[in-house]
């Protein structure tokens, strides 16, 4: 029985490394009493001693893999909501800025009317009533065209702001992303035992 075990156990861990992949292994002992280990069924008129039957198991992925795995794909919704926040929020501060410029165009170029006609009739103004009421509307409707210039400079001020934080969040993002992308390997090299070398 010694003997046995003396070519039973060498030859186990000879094939050991294919039992992976092995359905069954065969253990048996020829007619010189050699022991054999095989994945085919022993010769009629041998002595089968052993059968084992092996069912591979899939590789467990570690907590940590799994951790770092659901990390990624929360990282991927947050960079896809922050981007999509960052394109609206410029698309916003784009048409704020237009809207700013046409409203200080109009506001200059109203400007621009009420003195020159101011230039031309402000003298008669004092003797005409008609032409003081028409140059005190057209100072009226340029300070309202100034006030609106300026409602809209705030607006798009505050619309680039918020763009540009928006863009910002995204940029942070996307450079924690690829910082944690870049622990994968390692992750990797820790669960099969081959950790790279500290340096």
């Amino acid at each position: 029985m010694q003997r046995a075990l003396m070519y039973i156990i060498p030859a186990v861990l000879l094939f050991s490394a294919h039992w992976a992949m092995a359905k069954t292994l065969y253990t048996w002992t020829d007619k010189d009493g050699v022991v054999h280990i095989t994945e085919t069924k022993p010769p009629s008129g041998t002595q089968q001693t052993d059968k084992l039957t092996y069912t591979p198991k899939p590789k467990k992925k570690t907590p940590q893999i799994e951790t770092h795995k659901v990390n990624q794909q929360r990282a991927l919704m947050l960079e896809y909501d922050a981007r999509r926040k960052a394109q609206r929020l410029r698309r916003e501060a784009d048409n704020a800025k237009k809207e700013m410029d046409a409203a200080i165009q109009a506001a200059n170029q109203m400007k621009a009317e009420t003195d020159e006609y101011i230039q031309q009739w402000g003298i008669q103004a004092r003797h005409r009533k008609s032409i003081k009421a028409k140059i005190d509307r057209k100072k009226e409707a340029t300070n309202q065209a100034v006030a609106t210039s300026e409602d809209h400079i705030k607006i798009a001020t505050e619309a680039e702001k918020k763009a540009q934080a928006a863009e910002k969040e995204l940029t942070d993002l996307m450079q924690r992303s690829r910082e944690s992308s870049d622990d994968t390997p390692n992750l990797e090299s820790e669960r099969s035992g081959n950790a790279p070398p500290s340096e």
